[in-house]
């Protein structure tokens, strides 16, 4: 399908607009390229971002972090790219209509959630948002056809049963009599299952509906489950009406977040009491228990033990080698670790100018040569069956120039500054972002994403309810949880810098309160420190950190890879 062609059914069917998500019915996660429809309308390959398109223009909403890359990948006479520092999809529209306007915008109910569906029609109440009933996007689901198996109880530590006990305590908190679980990573969370439905996150793509009495109904389609003894009914996401019809005037709990406008619809149709609630496996699964938090120690302990072979060949071999080969370099010494699975994600490999692209990926159009002179940012990760990891590391090719120097410290006293935080219970991340970003904002400098992202147990690895953003999520930060700290800095058309590593949130000394305890074992590369602008409990944070990994890792390497790991890890 063509822009064109749909443009065409839109004014045959009379409306002003159609909004394009890029969700498919399994809200808020990753999707396959095939379902990517606002790719395959506008080039735009970018994780996030909202489609709205009118018989005669396209526009497409992108938030800071894909602003350059969006500029880059859809054509100009096509689409129009509105970033959302200069309008929202709402703003955008509120200046671009009279108050005589009567625009009608139809939408996929089953690809928007009922919480963007109420924003929308709070903020917009002169707008008439219709169901598609054409489904003028087309398919947005693989019909690909994979198979389920269990996250065994050394990795995951807590039973099936057990959770659904954990998750019918908090249902009986609420009086509901049941609670429609629409985020698929809740699912795979509460069956102890996950699958190959997603290249790089092993996510069980169902939705569930549990009662009180502890039966579960699964809805997936095109999924085998494991031939055990299955401890619930599964039945294809054609048959949801048929099953919650049967809660008729009863109270069923759903998250607004994760459950799409379509099953909010037929339970209305059907005149069931939907509260909205927070999805209980989302807050219980958050707290990570003894033994995920032990594999996950040791899953980055081995995920460091790779990117540090992998560092040491990059220095000696790397001068002249593309992009795509660091990729394919990286991945060679990560599968090589035990209980590996896959990269949690693709690879970022950012050389120069490509590295402020914040969420870039290289391709063969833009595969550069690593040359002398500037910077490699590489974001990467994996997923092993006791842990996900997400690490960035900002490498120096060459002798890097004073202001890249300056800039790169900056961010790491951003990265220090957080990491070193001790709160009080109960403080959410919104409320500690400014940490990582007072060193930059001090020099008139600032990253338009996120400091920091909730990271799950060989699941998603972005993660909620937590967050550490200016626009994140209050919830709560608690012991046990894990998040990504990773403040930057972006030149345009220069380089980019990010220094990410997974923490811990641990009790601190004193009662009441939490701190960080890091995770990602790999070194920080100290020929991008100016260590005169560094305090001296900076230079220590450091040097501790560096004393830490050479402790850990140099047991795994062999003498050259030791003798190296043991200089850059040396005291500033």
């Amino acid at each position: 399908m063509t822009l064109q062609d749909l443009q065409t059914q839109l004014s045959k069917h009379k409306f002003n607009a159609l909004l394009i998500t890029r969700n498919n019915r399994f809200l808020r996660q990753d999707i396959l390229p095939e379902e990517n429809k606002i790719m395959e309308l506008t080039g735009f390959s970018g994780s996030a971002g909202t489609l709205l398109v009118t018989p005669v223009s396209a526009y497409l909403f992108v938030d800071g972090r894909y602003e350059i890359q969006a500029a880059r990948e859809v054509n100009p006479e096509d689409v129009h790219v509105v970033c959302k520092t200069q309008d929202t999809l709402v703003s955008w529209l509120k200046k671009n209509s009279t108050p005589l306007d009567k625009w009608t915008i139809a939408y996929n109910p089953e690809c928007l959630s009922v919480r963007e569906f109420e924003q929308l029609q709070r903020e917009l109440p002169k707008f008439d948002f219709v169901a598609d009933q054409y489904h003028l996007e087309g398919e947005k689901i693989s019909l690909e056809k994979f198979s389920a198996f269990e996250h065994e109880p050394q990795f995951s530590g807590v039973s099936a049963e057990e959770k659904l006990g954990q998750v019918i305590v908090e249902l009986k908190k609420h009086f509901f009599h049941g609670f429609f679980i629409g985020s698929a990573d809740s699912v795979s969370w509460l069956l102890n299952l996950r699958s190959r439905c997603l290249p790089d996150t092993p996510v069980l793509r169902a939705a569930a509906l549990v009662d009180i009495l502890g039966n579960i109904t699964v809805f997936a389609d095109n999924i085998e489950f494991p031939q055990a003894d299955l401890q619930f009914t599964i039945a294809p996401f054609a048959d949801l009406e048929k099953y919650l019809k049967n809660y008729k005037k009863q109270k069923i709990g759903y998250d607004g977040n994760f459950t799409s406008q379509k099953a909010f619809l037929l339970a209305q149709k059907h005149h069931i009491d939907f509260v909205p609630a927070q999805d209980p496996c989302q807050k219980l699964k958050a707290v990570k228990n003894p033994v995920e938090l032990e594999g996950i120690r040791q899953a980055h302990l081995r995920d460091g033990v790779a990117v540090c072979r992998f560092l040491h060949w990059l220095e000696k071999e790397g001068l002249g080698k593309t992009e795509l080969d660091i990729v394919d370099k990286l991945y060679d010494f990560r599968k090589q670790g035990n209980n590996f699975f896959s990269v949690s994600f693709d690879t970022i490999a950012g050389f120069a100018a490509n590295g402020a692209v914040v969420h870039y990926r290289p391709q063969e159009k833009t595969n550069l040569k690593l040359e002398k002179g500037s910077l490699l940012l590489l974001d990467s990760g994996a997923q092993y069956f006791d842990g996900t990891t997400d690490i960035t590391r900002t490498i120096a090719v060459g002798k890097p120039k004073k202001e890249m120097i300056d800039n790169f410290t900056y961010v790491l006293k951003g990265h220090i500054s957080l990491s070193s935080a001790v709160f009080p219970q109960g403080t959410s991340g919104m409320k500690l972002d400014t940490l990582a970003r007072n060193p930059l904002w001090r020099q008139g400098l600032d990253y338009q994403h996120g400091t920091g992202h909730g990271v799950g147990c060989f699941l998603n690895v972005h993660e909620g309810p937590l967050s550490i953003s200016s626009a994140g999520s209050r919830y709560p930060l608690e012991a046990g949880m894990i998040t990504s700290i990773e403040p930057g800095y972006y030149k345009e058309d220069h380089y980019g810098i990010r220094i990410e590593n997974l923490v811990e949130v641990v009790p601190a000394a004193y009662p009441g309160m939490l701190k960080f305890a890091y995770l990602t074992l790999a070194p920080i590369d100290k020929r991008l420190i100016n260590k005169y602008l560094l305090s001296t409990e900076e230079i220590n944070w450091i040097n501790n950190y560096h004393q830490n990994v050479f402790k850990k890792i140099q047991k795994y390497l062999n003498t050259e890879e030791r003798n190296w790991l043991k200089d850059v890890c040396s005291p500033l």
